[in-house]
């Protein structure tokens, strides 16, 4: 190929890659969505995400109407896949009916399934759910903590729907849990303990603890009580009133413990979560009140704020999966597909984590706590905070789900090009997308409409200009309630408009005077120094689409109309000026920036900047007047150009010694200075250095 025909083509190509208006940046660029930490950011309807970065189908979310409490706090399911909800801020028990109609089409019609009200008691909270094998319900109160017994049928009842049956000297009763002998298992709070409650009602504190609260429990397929702690997050073990310690944390809580099929033991711990989330001040103050024994630990894990840990069957306890922005409220075991499930705040999702450490994100909620959850016989219950909510979730997929990225800021006015992703969509399963464009950084209504859906995942050209946000929504679906596509990448191309240069900053440095001083006794002949005639220069640029910047370099005397290119085509923002290679004066400085390296002919854009005056001096002062007379000795400093900065003297070119004007200040281009000299009648020359202001100097000399 000839050297011209290689100019054509790659003129072609570049005109080619700028687009035909000549507004845009050569320089083609993408975001590019392919990591978990990346998706995450976004916001999942009907999808998850696992730890690889891949968008998926989540489980069935039936929304369910829930009493209009400002706090769920207690969760418990029964065998017919009812749900109850124990309520905060006028402690209540509700059921929810398994036949249920989903609360997403109930809001405002008639013919709803409203929640029941079981049971209204005289205390705050009701932290605690129990539902018995024979049906019965059993709720903790606090914080005046009791145990209620509430009849599952409380028209055949004759002592009553709702009868106390167990209070404690004991503040919060954070948890039940019926053991396999049919005893009732209860954590308490305040002076941190178990007990366990007969069907009758007597009791026996089976545990005293050194926390204040003991805040969860699970019991073991054997039979042994697990128990958490809410001070200093000990995982407890108890046989009989034998106990013993299986963990201890790094951090203040024990909220979640379960087990799976093969005996191994999952729990979380979790940094003292702000019961400002879910309870009232005067709730707080309360709580907080009762931490008076509160360890120090020594191994605070310094960025993680919740971890889920497994005990083995072996007794090894392994960290499985952690957070450094969500709290870890509630787990359970997922025995379908072999996994934990737990809730976090103050994102509201819920994480599936196998046993290996590989997570998904199975569901988002619009609430910010995921406070409970609850395994059922088919599917999971959970119940939110911030806003109050109660839902299950099906074993089955969604048949469609909806993502939607972060909203992307390209910087400056931008044209988007195409989107391209890959996906794996086994028979009957699609994923499509879609673009939403706008010039505020929040979607309103000046935004675009979605657009149409993209199909051909290598051929989808969005083809709009003049934007400088934009937003994805990925839309997955699938025909097989077992089967789920899978998206796992997508990126947008853009080109952004063409802005020019950024200058601002010019800075101009004298000679390097670090080994050059005027003040007495800090002077030492012969000392190397930087050549005081050349000077630094250095400029502050940047470029709004990151082009790559080369300077040019133009100086002129204050006074003259023209400007002097001394130096082109510079890449790095300094330079240094040979002041030799000009006359003394007060002069200007220009740099001149330009992104042609970036952008073809025709396309680039350049700034200037202009220094503030500064002088050049290559000239070093004069002596004038000279007269030594006996011992004394007077003389007249001069500098045309700048300031005289010393005078030093020396006999016989020895030490050198320093002398100050006769104002006793060098501040001026004249100075006149006076003294006596101090001589060995072995002297036979005296030596006078005179020294400007730019280290510019001349040394004079005087026969004694």
């Amino acid at each position: 190929m000839s050297n011209r025909t290689f100019l054509i083509v790659s003129l072609f190509v570049c005109l080619c890659l700028s687009g035909v208006s000549g507004l845009f940046s050569v320089e083609v660029k993408k975001k590019e969505i392919n990591t978990f930490k990346e998706f995450q950011k976004g916001s999942f309807s009907g999808t998850g995400l696992d730890g690889k970065g891949s968008l998926f189908l989540g489980p069935k979310i039936k929304e369910m109407q829930g009493p209009g409490k400002e706090y769920y706090l207690g969760l418990a399911g029964d065998k017919n896949g009812d749900i109850y909800v124990g309520t905060g801020h006028r402690a209540g028990v509700y059921k929810m009916s398994s036949a249920a109609t989903p609360a997403a089409s109930v809001t405002g019609e008639s013919g709803a399934s409203a929640p029941e009200e079981i049971a209204l008691l005289d205390e705050l909270d009701v932290y605690a759910l129990l539902v018995r094998d024979n049906g019965e319900i059993i709720a903790g109160t606090s914080p005046d903590g009791k145990l209620y017994k509430i009849a599952k049928n409380k028209a055949k009842d004759k002592d009553g729907a709702v009868k106390e049956f167990f209070d404690p000297d004991e503040k919060f009763i954070w948890d039940i849990e019926e053991d396999l002998t049919g005893g009732i298992i209860v954590a308490v709070g305040n002076e941190g303990g178990v007990y366990r409650v007969s069907n009758e009602g007597s009791a026996a504190k089976i545990f005293t603890s050194e926390d204040t609260h003991i805040i969860s429990l699970y019991i073991t397929k054997s039979g042994s009580i697990l128990a958490g702690s809410g001070d200093r997050g000990i995982l407890y073990k108890i046989d009989n009133t034998k106990v013993k310690v299986l963990f201890d944390s790094p951090f203040e809580e024990i909220r979640g413990i379960c087990e799976d099929k093969d005996g191994n033991i999952y729990f979380t711990a979790s940094r003292g979560i702000k019961r400002q989330d879910i309870l009232d001040d005067a709730q707080v103050e309360a709580f907080l009140d009762t931490k008076k024994k509160k360890k120090e630990k020594e191994e605070i894990i310094p960025m993680e704020t919740g971890i889920v840990y497994c005990r083995r069957t072996d007794g090894v306890v392994e960290r499985v999966w952690g957070s450094v922005t969500e709290y870890i409220y509630s787990a359970c075991y997922d025995r379908k597909n072999d996994r934990v499930l737990i809730g976090t705040g103050n994102s509201g999702r819920v994480y599936s984590i196998d046993k290996d450490g590989g997570f998904s994100i199975v569901y988002e909620s619009e609430a910010a706590q995921v406070f409970k959850l609850e395994a059922m016989n088919s599917g999971f219950a959970l119940i939110t905070n911030n806003t109050a909510s109660v839902a299950r979730l099906e074993d089955v997929l969604n048949s469609n789900g909806t993502y939607f990225s972060e909203v992307y800021d390209l910087g400056i006015q931008s044209k988007l090009g195409k989107v391209y992703w890959d996906a794996d969509t086994p028979t009957g399963t699609n994923v499509s997308l879609y673009v939403s464009t706008g010039n505020s950084n929040v979607p309103d209504e000046t935004w675009t409409k979605w657009s149409a859906p993209f199909t051909d995942s290598e051929n989808a050209n969005i083809d709009i200009s003049d934007v400088r946000y934009f937003q994805v929504k990925a839309v997955l679906n699938s025909s097989n309630a077992a089967v789920s596509p899978r998206l796992n990448n997508f990126k947008v191309f853009f080109v952004q408009s063409n802005l020019k240069p950024q200058l601002k900053k010019i800075e101009i440095g004298k000679p390097d005077k670090r080994a050059v001083s005027h003040s007495p006794g800090k002077v030492a002949a012969g000392t190397p120094r930087k050549d005081q005639n050349y000077l630094t220069l250095a400029w502050s640029a940047r470029d709004p689409n990151d082009d790559k910047l080369k300077y040019n370099l133009f100086l002129k005397k204050v006074s003259d109309r023209s400007w002097l290119l001394f130096k082109e085509d510079i890449t790095v923002p300094r330079a240094e000026l040979n002041t030799r290679l000009f006359e003394d004066g007060k002069y200007l400085l220009k740099v001149e920036a330009d992104d042609s390296l970036a952008n073809p002919p025709g396309m680039a854009k350049t700034a200037e900047l202009i220094s503030s005056s500064f002088l050049i001096d290559s000239t070093a002062p004069e002596i004038a007047d000279f007269v030594l007379q006996g011992t004394r000795l007077t003389f007249t400093v001069n500098d045309k150009t700048s300031l005289v900065a010393g005078v030093m003297y020396s006999y016989d070119g020895k030490l050198w010694y320093p002398v100050f004007p006769v104002d006793l200040i060098a501040d001026s281009r004249s100075e006149k200075y006076d003294f006596n000299l101090k001589s060995n009648k072995d002297d036979k020359y005296i030596f006078i250095k005179v020294i400007d202001e730019f280290d510019n100097n001349k040394v004079f000399q005087k026969e004694l």
